[in-house]
């Protein structure tokens, strides 16, 4: 990140020698707790159990503390009895080495600082956190929320107050927290002012007349904005609409075939495995698309194939599978369309006529809070006869007026009044004006998406970032400045990619913010 501050934790040997110079300058030079050396190099007493904290700029160390969980702490060694000041915790860090150079002290350094130290600590799930809090900073720690214990410890020259900050205090949270943050995930999304006023009514009984009233409106919508004759909605995410779907399947004769080019692919694979489903895979790799004579040759070379299953966006790279030409093959040999329209439906024109079943979720493209799942379909549902588990069982809602168990009503309100406003010619164009915004952009950067334009879902946008920097670094930085984007799923992580989503209620102004922030790093 080129001229600008990068707050991460230390790994490589030139920031390990940075941090023994800085840790020399102030434990030594500045606070004279350390006497004196040649080298001018300070390492620490517990330099391997350390995680360090760093700030950079440039490649120059700006400021640092340190972690560390094991017993004995440093302040162990300053007051006896340690445990005896403190209430009960079951796990503990203490916090030590704080340094930030002179010329940074009265800037935000500090705060970055604390900021990944802390989503670290939430992380790990540590109740209690300790300080030896230098005494001509005790308002700011007081401010954070530590509380002081114990007597002063140190010598004339250096002096300490003892402190604690357990997990219920939250006013390092405020204190840290971007006055305002703007979400590019793919969930939760962001949302309107209207939608979020609906969501905060008080509830209603789903087996009220109010309540059925506004959910047939709701299941009535949703089907006229895909195109579906029927849906029925679920407590859940889109992992158990998926479920339901599979419990469908395995109603059917024949066996069935399974395409993956990507995380959710996978997923789907791993549903039907937990169903015991027979079925082939058609696997290839992250980022590409289907061959669609290698779908026909495969239906044509086993007729017992009654059934496709796929995700329409692969969400983990951005790829909108051609799902228009794969329903008319499976059509043309009579094979059952079942599609993962979680990430489609609400971001671009989706018709689900020609689908057996399709799943979907409140909380993507259609802006609205995550909770609710759906499946949609288009012919007379089968009778179950108890082979599948209740909650599971689609028949059971179709049976029940789509209402057999509990249901949220503010999900369901928020919901409908989230759809009520959707423009879909609007959003569509806004969602495609900030896709070639970001690429001439990212392109000015050398920030290549993973998936062209022509492949992709214009409200998914997944970038690889080159080895010499981290992903989840430049996660931390825009996050840190109240830009929120994918980087924290294993499947991202572990490839080093982040990705920006343009299914809520963004706007390009808010984009074009995110991408002056963006600026700062060249990848």
């Amino acid at each position: 990140m080129k001229d600008s501050i990068v707050f991460k934790i230390a790994e490589y040997d030139f920031e390990f020698e940075e941090i023994n110079k800085l840790n020399y300058e102030t434990f030594v030079e500045e606070i004279p707790q350390h006497k004196q050396n040649e080298s001018k190099i300070l390492k620490d007493k517990f330099d391997k159990e350390n995680i360090y904290f760093i700030a950079l700029k440039n490649n120059e160390l700006l400021g640092m503390l340190a972690v560390r969980d094991k017993r004995p702490f440093s302040l162990d060694q300053k007051l006896e009895n340690l445990d005896s000041y403190l209430p009960p915790a079951k796990s503990m860090c203490e916090i030590r080495l704080l340094s930030v150079k002179k010329e940074y002290r009265k800037g935000s350094l500090l705060k970055g600082l604390l900021t990944i130290v802390m989503q670290y600590i939430e992380d790990k799930e540590y109740d209690m956190v300790l300080i030896s809090g230098i005494l001509n900073q005790q308002k700011l720690y007081k401010h954070i929320g530590f509380v002081p214990f114990g007597p002063i410890v140190g010598n004339d020259k250096s002096k300490f107050q003892p402190m604690y900050i357990t997990k219920e205090s939250y006013n390092l949270k405020n204190l840290l927290r971007p006055k305002q943050e703007f979400s590019f995930l793919p969930g939760p999304v962001e949302i309107s002012t209207k939608v979020k006023k609906t969501f905060s009514e008080i509830p209603i009984s789903h087996r009220s007349e109010k309540f059925k009233n506004m959910f047939l409106n709701l299941k009535n919508t949703l089907c006229d904005f895909v195109n579906a004759k029927y849906v029925e909605i679920f407590m859940g995410s889109g992992t158990l609409a998926n479920d339901i779907i599979c419990a469908q399947i395995s109603l059917l004769e024949g066996t069935g075939l399974i395409l993956s080019n990507g995380e959710f692919g996978d997923r789907l694979i791993n549903h039907a495995n937990g169903f015991e489903l027979n079925f082939e895979e058609y696997k290839i790799k992250w980022g590409e698309s289907f061959d669609l004579r290698k779908i026909e040759n495969i239906l044509d070379q086993n007729e017992s194939i009654k059934w496709v299953y796929m995700v329409h966006c692969e969400t983990s790279t951005g790829v909108l599978n051609n799902i228009k030409s794969i329903s008319q093959i499976c059509k043309s040999k009579q094979v059952l369309f079942c599609l993962d329209a979680i990430s489609s439906i609400g971001n671009v024109e989706v018709d689900l006529s020609e689908v057996y079943l399709a799943s979907c979720v409140s909380g993507k493209g259609l802006e609205s809070y995550c909770g609710l799942s759906m499946v949609f379909y288009n012919h007379e549902l089968l009778e179950s006869k108890n082979k599948i588990p209740r909650y599971l069982d689609l028949y059971t809602y179709k049976n029940k007026e789509g209402i057999p168990y509990t249901i949220s009503s503010n999900l369901t309100e928020a919901l409908y009044t989230s759809l009520k406003n959707l423009d879909k010619g609007k959003k569509f164009k806004s969602i495609e004006d900030m896709n070639n915004y970001s690429r001439i952009e990212l392109d000015k950067l050398g920030m290549t998406p993973l998936v062209d334009k022509n492949l992709g879902n214009p409200a998914v946008i997944t970038i690889p970032i080159s080895s010499e920097y981290s992903s989840k670094n430049i996660g931390d930085f825009l996050k840190n400045n109240g830009y929120l984007i994918s980087y924290e799923s294993t499947y991202l992580l572990e490839r080093n990619w982040i990705q920006f989503s343009f299914m809520g209620n963004i706007s390009i102004e808010k984009l074009k913010s995110l991408i002056e922030i963006l600026k700062k790093i060249k990848a």
